[in-house]
């Protein structure tokens, strides 16, 4: 038995070594292992998305010229020591009963025929109703105010005006107007320009002016179902054709709105906004 016990030793000896081999074996592969994760970790990071997030539209109004770091070509001005869009009219005024008023009315700053033009329309529009509002006699009070932005994407200037309406029992109104204008070749331009701008396929954006407008128009439907007074949506009216979009506002990160305003001739503060990057 005593002969026997080198032999067993021996054997136990020969077990133990293979065993921590087999140990050290894993540790090391495991090193290995986690040497290569982190390597890889450090070569491939995670994945951010290129994209930007869309800016919701309602929220750019701001009162202000975004040139977003664009350089403006030197334009002859109205006024030299003003950017090419400034508050014009800012007017806040309130008296209990009668109306309540908060508007910042804007006036594109370039001295030619087409500007002028627009800033006699956008008198017209919107300075033009709050002296109509001041003077007015009847005791249903009015609350109204305007809003605007404006952005530059290289050599387009877009300009968006939002006012908002209430008057007395009526139902409120917003209105959004916009003008979009080429800076180098001093012309307004229509949805088929800003189209070939963006290089956008025609079929592509009918498709998301179909695919909006149609959720819009259901979940109208829906609240009508209810017995909700809304505004209620025709997905077959002309106006809903790219061709016949007057509407639109090239703004932040050169992202398009198409507009639907239905307040613009309506009692309704129902928008469609269709953003396109």
């Amino acid at each position: 038995m005593l002969n026997n016990m080198p032999i067993n030793y021996m054997k136990e000896n020969k077990i133990r070594i293979i065993i921590f081999i087999i140990i050290g074996v894993i540790c090391v592969i495991s090193i290995i292992l986690a040497i290569v994760y982190q390597v890889s970790q450090l070569k491939t990071p995670p994945q951010i998305k290129e994209e930007k997030e869309i800016i919701d539209f309602k929220t750019i109004f701001n009162n202000e010229l975004n040139e977003q770091g664009y350089t403006i070509k030197a334009l002859q001005k109205f006024n030299e020591d003003k950017n090419i869009v400034y508050t014009l009219n800012e007017q806040k005024e309130k008296i209990d009963g009668k109306y309540d008023i908060d508007v910042k009315i804007p006036m594109i700053n370039i001295n030619n025929s087409t500007i002028i033009s627009i800033d006699k329309e956008i008198e017209a529009t919107f300075q033009e109703k709050i002296n109509s509002i001041m003077a007015n006699e009847e005791e249903n009070e009015v609350i109204y105010t305007v809003e605007y932005t404006a952005y530059v994407n290289e050599n387009i200037l877009s300009l968006a005006i939002k006012s908002t309406l209430k008057e007395g029992v009526k139902a409120q109104r917003v209105i959004v107007k916009t003008y979009t204008y080429n800076m180098t070749t001093n012309e307004v331009i229509d949805i088929d320009e800003m189209m070939s701008i963006k290089k956008l396929n025609k079929s592509a954006v009918q498709g998301e002016i179909n695919k909006v407008v149609g959720e819009n128009t259901k979940q109208a439907q829906s609240l009508i179902d209810l017995g909700y007074k809304v505004y209620e949506r025709n997905l077959s009216d002309e106006m809903y054709k790219i061709e016949k979009v007057t509407n639109f506002f090239y703004g932040p990160d050169g992202v398009l709105y198409i507009i639907y305003a239905y307040g613009n001739n309506s009692y309704t503060s129902e928008l469609d906004i269709i953003p396109i990057k």
